[in-house]
């Protein structure tokens, strides 16, 4: 079974070809939402999610489905679309993008579902990330 040992939001990334490293670039922990602020018309946050896994040398060449979850202290949930993936190797990293808004603000984690291709409940890893919506108001430009 997969084991997610890196879990995080940011706004962007970079792959460097050569070393095959990768940095993160403003890692996200908070979305400020003004009052009265229209939704993406997608519903989603143009953030990238980033998740590595390890796996065991069985489960390679195995189809694997995934999926974010925002989830709230009171046990609400919002989910991602769902993602597959074909482990090749004994650790592989996702980088997707696009987080899902929540319908109420508040503070959440990301947890990550995963199942095995046709099966049908998700296992939930136990690593999240932390992230808070908080609206805030803009306040006046002082001018002079």
């Amino acid at each position: 079974m997969p084991r997610c040992y890196l879990l995080a939001c940011a706004v962007s990334s970079s792959l460097d070809q050569t070393s095959n490293n990768v940095s993160l670039f403003q890692l996200v922990e908070q979305v400020n939402v003004a009052p009265d602020a229209p939704r993406p018309g997608s519903g989603q946050l143009p953030v990238e999610i980033h998740a590595y896994f390890q796996v065991d040398h069985q489960e390679l060449g195995a189809d694997w489905e995934l999926r974010y979850v925002l989830v709230s202290p009171t046990g609400l949930e919002t989910s991602s679309e769902i993602f597959r993936h074909r482990v090749v190797t004994p650790r592989f990293r996702t980088r997707t993008l696009g987080l899902p808004i929540p319908p109420v603000n508040g503070h959440y984690v990301i947890a990550v579902d995963f199942r095995r291709h046709g099966e049908e409940s998700f296992r939930r890893d136990p690593l999240t990330w932390p992230v808070s919506f908080v609206e805030v108001r803009r306040e006046p430009t002082v001018t002079h």
